[in-house]
């Protein structure tokens, strides 16, 4: 009687602390959780949201994390632009393996500042877009948090910049 006991002891704790230790994050969530809350504390904001379906693709794109600031109050009558980074370097492309996506174009000086940066950014990161939704980064949060103080640091250059160039525009 006694062996049944604990056998039934045991099963029994291990009903209750196996689905608790289950709950606790993986160190990859944990990782995103990070740069998220690192973000935020720089006012950066995240959510999930698909890029556009390059030409080539042959099946949807899915879900990406998204750190964006928020729009300046005069780029939401803006018109958006994307760049997306394809599957490969094309001579018709914008940069390399970037390309646009849809009709719209940044200003020269918006444009200037991509071709400045663009060749520093890694694999990671899957487009750029900026206009009613602010300015986004499409990156899948493989590197640290250095990379992410990068980003964030172009976001805001081509941020201020579309927002200078709207500032010039006005009458």
């Amino acid at each position: 009687m006694n062996v049944w006991f604990f056998i039934i002891l045991v099963l029994a704790m291990a009903l209750i602390v196996g689905p608790i230790a289950m709950l606790r994050p993986k160190p990859a969530q944990r990782h995103k959780e990070g740069l998220r809350l690192h973000a935020a504390g720089q006012g950066v904001r995240f959510s999930m949201r698909t890029l556009p379906k390059l030409k080539t693709a042959t099946g949807d794109p899915h879900p990406s994390p998204v750190y964006y600031l928020p729009p300046h109050p005069k780029m939401q009558f803006m018109p958006s632009w994307t760049l997306v980074r394809t599957d490969y370097p094309h001579e018709g492309n914008f940069y390399q393996e970037w390309d646009w996506h849809g009709e719209h174009r940044p200003s020269p000086a918006v444009c200037d500042l991509l071709l400045k940066n663009l060749s520093a950014l890694p694999t990671s990161v899957g487009g750029l877009t900026q206009g009613e939704g602010g300015t986004c980064i499409f990156w899948r949060e493989k590197e640290s948090t250095e990379m992410l103080d990068q980003l964030i640091a172009l976001m805001r250059e081509l941020h201020s910049e579309a927002a200078r160039g709207i500032t010039t525009q006005l009458p």
